[in-house]
């Protein structure tokens, strides 16, 4: 395990709010338990259990992207101003303590149990391990699926644009109204600026 700083708050910080998080009763099975070695197999239903809470999918993520090792004080901010849908400078004190707890007393103790990551308690470090790559086969078909579903919407994009620049451009050339004023290098502009627009949403990933 690597050195860190101590990622964790005291007792006293932690407050009365310090009871076991009640979002994955779950979780409490594995408090106590011996964790598994690095690299050990899981179960289906194991894989299932651990990701079906968003938490634990979050902790994951944030890893993936911090070459797999964080303080928990920093995965604790980090989803709870995601939850929030607001800036970690906006977090209060509150928001940042609930996620704590649910992350220190439950989350993280299951997935040390299970394997998947080696979390210190004393220091407040997470690292992933190699048992992880089970959950992310799984994790990363989700992802799959969603930028699927995304693409049909972007794909009709195109042609509405297309259809908007020919509409506009049209309702000028015949001299209707307002558009009727508009000079020739203007249709010209709003023609290059439709196939910018085509252009960006076709390749812009």
């Amino acid at each position: 395990m690597r050195a860190g700083n101590s990622g964790s708050l005291s007792e006293d910080q932690l407050g009365s709010d310090s009871k076991p998080s009640t979002d994955d009763v779950s979780n409490l099975e594995a408090i106590g338990k011996a964790s598994r070695s690095n690299g050990s197999a899981l179960e289906k239903g194991e894989i299932f259990d651990l990701l079906k809470n968003s938490r634990r999918r979050s902790i994951i993520q944030y890893l993936r992207t911090h070459d797999g090792y964080a303080e928990l004080n920093d995965v604790a901010e980090h989803i709870a101003a995601d939850e929030n849908d607001i800036t970690v400078r906006e977090l209060s004190s509150n928001q940042r303590k609930r996620v704590y707890i649910g992350l220190y007393q439950c989350h993280l103790p299951k997935m040390d149990t299970m394997g998947v990551v080696e979390y210190d308690k004393n220091r407040g470090t997470i690292e992933l391990q190699d048992s992880v790559s089970q959950l992310l086969v799984y994790m990363d078909s989700v992802d799959e699926d969603e930028r699927e579903e995304q693409a049909p919407d972007r794909d009709r994009l195109a042609p509405a644009i297309a259809a908007a620049v020919v509409g506009v451009v049209g309702l000028g050339t015949l001299g209707i109204g307002a558009l009727a004023t508009v000079p020739a290098a203007g249709w010209t502009l709003l023609c290059v600026a439709g196939i910018v627009a085509i252009l960006g949403v076709q390749y812009v990933d």
